[in-house]
């Protein structure tokens, strides 16, 4: 089902897109809770025969391993029929992978984009739709009922709803690291406040040399002229008994 390639000797910040398709096989088996036995069976009717629980292997250890597969269209086609997942599910990249690409200067995990259609993007799509024969590409029964000859739940979505759903389903997946790196991000603005900046400096590389006397000192309150002229300062036993000594003089 899958041809072997050559190994490449890739470096290690990059990711070959068959790496990704490897590895959303083994997640959509594990989805779906199948071992691989169950998965060569379910492919044997495509397949026009039963490969063995060590091809299903093989497919899946092509993401972390030395030897390496390619994967062509019909094949995505076949996992997304067999796991009952959108083809899309396949060539999302795997959660906080930030390689870039093999042979392209963008991060995997910008992947999404590519295959869900940028903003600036979505007009060639509608022309596309248009070319089916849907007028409006939001009319989403229309839509689906042309490119898939039949009624089905999908119909309830539109391209852009579709899309949308998808984005959001993403950022979901990722919120939690998101919102770790903006407390990372709000203690070090209350810090730099705190100590200001050569005092967080010095904090971080361990060189006091780096602060003044006033960083890091604990903010004094000013006291108003009018607290500051009722305020006493306590006195000594004899210098009580002088000032006392000195009023009866004066009287």
């Amino acid at each position: 089902m899958v041809r072997a390639v050559p190994p490449r000797d890739e470096p290690a910040d990059e990711v070959d897109l068959n790496q990704v398709v490897a590895y959303n096989v083994r997640a959509a088996r594990e989805l779906r809770g199948w071992t691989q036995e169950d998965v060569a069976q379910r492919l044997a009717p495509y397949m026009g025969q039963r490969p063995t629980q060590a091809a299903v292997s093989a497919i899946e250890r092509a993401w972390d391993s030395e030897r390496r597969r390619e994967f062509d269209a019909q094949e995505l086609l076949v996992f997304s029929l067999v796991f009952d997942l959108p083809l899309v599910w396949f060539l999302l990249p795997p959660p906080g992978d930030r390689r870039t690409m093999r042979s392209t200067t963008r991060p995997v995990n910008e992947l999404y984009a590519h295959l869900l259609g940028m903003p600036h993007q979505l007009d060639a799509v509608y022309a596309r739709l248009r070319e089916l024969g849907v007028a409006d590409p939001d009319a989403t029964d229309d839509a689906f009922r042309l490119l898939t000859g039949g009624t089905t739940a999908a119909h309830e979505w539109g391209y852009r709803e579709r899309r949308k759903e998808l984005l959001l389903a993403l950022l979901d997946q990722h919120a939690d690291a998101f919102d770790a790196a903006v407390e990372d991000l709000g203690r070090t603005v209350d810090r730099l406040r705190q100590v200001g900046i050569r005092g967080f400096l010095a904090e971080t590389t361990n060189d006091r040399a780096l602060m003044r006397p006033s960083d890091g000192a604990v903010p004094t309150v000013k006291t108003t002229a009018k607290k500051a002229r009722g305020s006493t300062k306590q006195l000594d036993a004899p210098e009580q008994r002088s000032r006392r000594a000195s009023r009866t003089k004066r009287r």
